[in-house]
């Protein structure tokens, strides 16, 4: 980033041409035909690469529910006492057992907060571009994200949507005082934030922070841990969801108190987590369907991961499927429940082994057939690599752009202020009518 002498900025001819400063740098930046190029292209790449998302999203929603069943947990049931923890299966470790649970603390995640302003939409700064980063966590489970902030984003609006399309969880609050920018953290103890800015120092002074140091930031909620009793056994999470303190069974954590989980082996439950794994199913469907419909693109990716599924589905015994309750029409799974039951009173073993046998049945089939989608060799998979890659070319070509146009810039403030505009002993050394910055860019 170029750096300014702060000499040109201690007067109000100073205060002056820092303002036209940032003027010049975005008329030049705007005059650019390279950068609306580059920007247009990053538009696309980057709802491209947010469509892949999403499909990834609707897979992996559905891959949950199938891999619990392949794990062999067809005929298995987690169910709690209370509201305080939900229980869910899964793997096939699970066994039949009641167990107690005391939930003493939840985990939570950091929020900073900026002081109260009287506008969330009125320009921060002189509007020149600035980095805001943000760092989490430590050691090898740091991660940092910079937020560049240009002329037209310098709002708390602005800097609140910047910082959500980079990922972060930010949005502005209104109270009796005014508006503020509430930043949010990952939860867990180690996730506490640190964050520093480069550029105009109005966004400095509002943005940084730094535990135990000066601030601009305030922390209004501490990132803590959670804490509970699982059978006598005391477990911290960074995370509200605990995989494993119950073999093979997930909690989930909504409050404080005690409660208890119990594991049963039912044939009502092979009859739940049929029903759980056609529902996701059709839900990855209708997702899919939907997201097709978004680009060309995106409908391609789509049909790609439609085909290897259907792949998968030849594979499965259509007569079985129908004795069992099951059919396939449209490409979604239909559900007789009537008829499922009747084949699990009839034979639960049979009917846990065609949906869960280890090797290929169905929930084997479908999981497998998912899960390929993530594989680095996957259609999925390349297309996403190929846009993150252009976007990092992208990236490193609007960056020189914004570069040169702040050094030429500058060059011309630095100009302009040799030049003199009459206006005191700085601009007053030489003889005659004042000159503009508009003259003197001319």
């Amino acid at each position: 980033m170029t750096t300014i002498s702060s000499s040109l900025f201690t007067s109000q001819a100073g205060a002056q041409v820092s303002d036209l400063y940032a003027t010049a740098a975005k008329s030049l930046m705007n005059q650019n035909p390279a950068l609306k190029s580059i920007d247009a292209q990053w538009r696309r790449d980057e709802a491209r690469l947010s469509n892949l998302g999403k499909i990834a999203q609707a897979l992996d929603g559905f891959a949950a529910s199938a891999g619990k069943v392949a794990a062999g947990a067809l005929d298995m049931a987690a169910t709690s006492s209370g509201k305080g923890v939900s229980a869910r299966l899964a793997s096939g470790t699970a066994a039949p057992g009641v167990h107690s649970i005391d939930v003493a603390q939840l985990a939570k995640a950091q929020q900073l907060a900026t002081r109260a302003l009287p506008n969330k939409d009125a320009a921060l700064g002189a509007g020149g571009a600035s980095l805001i980063r943000i760092e989490s966590g430590q050691g090898s489970s740091l991660v940092t994200t910079t937020v560049k902030i240009g002329a037209g984003d310098n709002t708390l609006e602005g800097i609140a949507a910047a910082m959500r399309e980079a990922g972060l969880d930010a949005k502005v609050v209104q109270d009796g005082k005014g508006f503020a920018l509430s930043l949010s953290g990952k939860p867990g103890a180690a996730n506490g934030m640190r964050v520093q800015v480069a550029g105009d120092p109005v966004l400095q002074g509002l943005f940084t922070y730094e535990p135990g140091g000066a601030s601009g930031l305030r922390q209004q909620v501490a990132a803590q841990d959670a804490q509970l009793t699982v059978d006598g056994k005391r477990i911290t999470s960074s995370s509200n969801n605990v995989d494993a303190a119950i073999p093979g069974v997930a909690l989930t954590l909504v409050s404080t108190g005690k409660q208890e989980v119990t594991v049963t082996r039912s044939n009502d439950a092979i009859a739940r987590n049929v029903k759980g794994v056609v529902e996701a199913f059709n839900i990855m469907h209708a997702s899919l369907t939907e997201l097709g419909g978004k680009d060309g693109d995106a409908n391609a990716a789509v049909q790609g991961v439609q085909g290897q599924i259907g792949k998968a589905l030849e594979k499965l015994d259509a007569a079985k499927l129908a004795g069992m309750g099951l059919a396939f029409t449209g490409g979604t799974l239909q559900l007789d429940e009537a008829r499922l039951k009747a084949a699990i009173a009839a034979d639960p073993g049979a009917v846990a082994t065609f949906f869960s046998n280890g090797t290929d049945g169905v929930a084997e089939q479908l999981a497998g057939a998912v899960a390929g989608q993530f594989a680095s060799a996957s259609a999925l998979y390349k297309q996403a690599d190929a846009l993150e890659k252009d976007m990092e070319t992208l990236a490193g070509q609007r960056s020189q752009i914004t570069e040169t146009a702040s050094r030429q810039a500058m060059l011309l403030m630095q100009q302009y202020s040799a030049a003199g505009n009459g206006g005191n002993s700085l601009f007053g050394m030489l003889q005659g009518p004042p000159m503009s910055a508009f003259d003197f860019m001319a």
